[in-house]
């Protein structure tokens, strides 16, 4: 269970980040509520950068599903991290 959690952690982490960096070229900053574009502004390496828009939503799918993937291991116990999973790939603020 420990390997499990620890695989649905690292996994939740990677596709907030990925997804932070969709929004921030994505979204508008009055839809987000603070200044998007800063991260390229600032010359920053993000996801849509290196792998392009495309890329970066196809990384941030397989990382849901690496995150589903450990959740389910909990079976119903795991439902709600699969929720929480779902909800971080489609939110855009």
């Amino acid at each position: 269970q420990l390997a499990a959690v620890s695989r649905y952690a690292e996994a939740i982490g990677l596709l907030f980040q990925i997804v932070d960096d969709l929004i921030d070229v994505e979204q508008t900053a009055e839809h987000v509520g603070k200044r998007t574009g800063k991260d390229a502004e600032a010359g920053k390496r993000t996801y849509p950068g290196v792998l392009g828009l495309d890329g970066a939503r196809a990384a941030a799918d397989e990382t849901l599903g690496q995150a589903v993937s450990a959740a389910e291991t909990f079976g119903a116990d795991g439902e709600r991290l699969v929720e929480l999973a779902r909800y971080l790939r489609v939110r855009t603020r």
